[in-house]
């Protein structure tokens, strides 16, 4: 495997914040992803294995260890009957269009989700009441640890809002998806509007990572956030979306102390306000 070396991480995630790794790879199949961490362990080398990074806010100060990014790995997607398998590292939206070619139904209100299958699963990504477990059949993982392969059906992983404990020190290798036979262009149709709909409330137009917070029991962390008149409000070049308030956007030059600041600034309005803590759904890397 080629390990690069002094790679800017802020060229791996959506944010587009983050200095450089002391070593980075980018494997393609489960082979080589085997071996990098080999080598990691045999060098007591920190590594870190992430997906499309979509989720993740990396510190300016960048990682000294190995970063293994999964944005080339085993990139397959295959119908089985009423079903379709997908490596770990395809993206989401790969999957949702794959499934209105085939016809097949039940995947559209994921549509626009960013990040990787692997990366859905091991947050339970889902939107307008749809999450990835509804549609999961089962995963094929490698534990980092032993590296040895284990397949469990969605009901073993006993998957929550936004969390998936049984895949803590794993990566998903591939996984399986069951649909239902549908019509093409009603799929089509269902899939576009969603799309739609995303464009029309999220800040697409500048990089971010999606959602910063979990939704809370009283109240969407948007909602919350907007009544604290937090809207439009900067740090560096960091803002909460004036579009919509549970985005931390990168105007251009953000660092990840101004996305930081303004995270913190949020919880404590928030909490002096309406007495409720919101907890990140962001994950951090190197902070």
């Amino acid at each position: 495997m080629n390990i690069l070396k002094d790679e800017r991480l802020a060229n791996y995630c959506s944010y587009r914040i983050g200095g450089a790794a002391a070593h980075l790879a980018l494997p393609k199949k489960t082979d080589d992803l085997i071996e990098l961490i080999t080598w990691a362990k045999a060098h007591s080398t920190a590594f870190e294995i992430i997906g499309l990074g979509t989720n993740l806010l990396i510190a300016d100060e960048g990682y000294n260890g190995l970063i293994i990014s999964l944005r080339d790995f085993e990139k397959f997607c295959v119908r089985k009957g009423g079903s379709l398998i997908a490596g770990g590292g395809v993206a989401l939206s790969e999957l949702v269009n794959f499934a209105c070619s085939e016809g097949l139904s039940g995947a559209e209100k994921l549509a626009g989700i960013p990040g990787s299958i692997g990366g859905a699963l091991k947050m339970n990504a889902g939107a307008f009441g749809v999450e990835i477990k509804d549609i999961l059949l089962r995963a094929n993982t490698l534990s980092c640890i032993s590296l040895q392969e284990k397949t469990f059906t969605v009901d073993e992983l006993a998957l929550s809002y936004r969390q998936a404990a049984s895949l803590n020190g794993r990566v998903v290798l591939a996984a399986e998806f069951s649909f239902t036979e549908g019509d093409k262009r009603e799929i089509r149709r269902k899939t576009d509007e969603i799309l739609t709909l995303r464009a029309q409330k999220h800040p697409l137009e500048y990089p971010s990572c999606g959602s910063v917070f979990k939704r809370t029991e009283t109240a969407p962390a948007a909602k919350l956030i907007e009544a604290c008149a937090l809207k439009g409000k900067r740090a560096g070049g960091a803002e909460i979306s004036q579009k919509h308030a549970n985005f931390i956007v990168n105007r251009g030059g953000a660092k990840a102390r101004d996305v930081l600041e303004l995270i913190q600034e949020a919880k404590s309005e928030v909490f002096k306000k309406f007495g409720v803590l919101l907890e990140e759904e962001v994950k951090f890397l190197g902070l």
